[in-house]
């Protein structure tokens, strides 16, 4: 109890690593000005002083847009997974009540609708092989794009069902919007990850935060003495976090701590997609492991 106490209070940061080391640097530089500063009897000019105090004041601009942008990039991503999640839901209800088909057809469907969804995720994290997908582990094919070759299949079968008149041209027409909107969800991701944040503004703010944090012990030194140190390390602990959470938050589809759960989300499209077309014999995708059945492709 007093330990999801403290949690609540103090909860942890998942960039904790790189801020704890770039903070300590920060503070062994503090202490080696201070005691070179005490041992010559040095006194900064009083310019300087107001030099870092606008120096921090243009890197408040700084980082607040730099944050405002990470930010808008990682709720944009998280949109779109949530509208893929609910055009999925769509897909999956209005094929449930397709009277033509069976219920080899609904589980079909209900592979490729997960397997778009894990397809995406892995696409968008690098990359994976068609055969990594669950429920294609025994596919030979490996396309470049894997979430348009699967998309490419629902396509497809919509058309195989429309061919075999288990479907009307009406119910063809209701079901091509959630179809279509995989690839557009799809675009817009690719769209965020290969379209970061301006390079000048990354290296306007990194290059005023290092010149802030090379000054302010200097101007501390002479103002506050060893006391200075602590106000130096505070300084930088929210100036270094601030900063690298915007750099992990900007890049919403890793893994990282701030990183979107997109884990979680295919197996929301999972649990769904069962509980509506019934069991697709594919497991834990938020795990991907495991041996299934292979996908009948239309």
């Amino acid at each position: 109890m007093l330990s999801g106490w403290f949690l609540r209070i103090w909860p942890p940061l998942p960039v904790w690593k790189g801020l704890d080391a770039a903070v300590a640097v920060v503070i062994v530089y503090s202490v080696l000005v201070e005691f070179v500063a005490t041992k010559l009897g040095l006194k900064l000019p009083k310019w300087m002083g107001d030099l870092t105090v606008v120096n921090g004041i243009l890197l408040g601009v700084l980082l607040g847009f730099r944050n405002r942008e990470a930010y808008e990039r990682w709720w944009e991503a998280r949109k779109l997974w949530g509208q893929l999640i609910n055009e999925s839901r769509n897909l999956c209800l209005k094929i449930q009540t397709l009277p033509g088909l069976n219920a080899k057809d609904r589980t079909t469907m209900g592979r490729l609708i997960v397997g778009f969804a894990v397809g995406l995720k892995n696409h968008l994290r690098g990359g994976k092989p068609l055969c990594t997908v669950p429920g294609f582990e025994k596919e030979t094919e490996n396309p470049p794009h894997v979430p348009l070759k699967i998309s490419e299949w629902v396509f497809r079968q919509l058309r195989t069902w429309r061919g075999e008149n288990k479907m009307t041209e009406m119910d063809l027409l209701l079901l091509d919007p959630h179809a279509k909107a995989f690839m557009e969800v799809s675009g817009a991701c690719e769209r965020i990850r290969s379209s970061p944040v301006p390079q000048s503004y990354r290296s306007l703010l990194r290059h005023g935060t290092i010149l802030y944090l090379l000054t302010a012990p200097w101007f501390m030194a002479n103002e506050y003495g060893y006391v200075g140190i602590i106000i130096v390390a505070l300084l930088a602990y929210f100036l270094l976090g601030i900063e690298l959470t915007a750099e992990d938050v900007e890049e919403p589809f890793g893994k990282d701590g701030d990183d979107l759960e997109l884990n979680r989300y295919c197996e929301t499209i999972r649990v769904s997609a069962e509980q509506v077309l019934g069991d697709l014999g594919i497991g834990d995708v938020g795990k991907t492991t495991g041996t299934v059945p292979q996908l009948t492709r239309p």
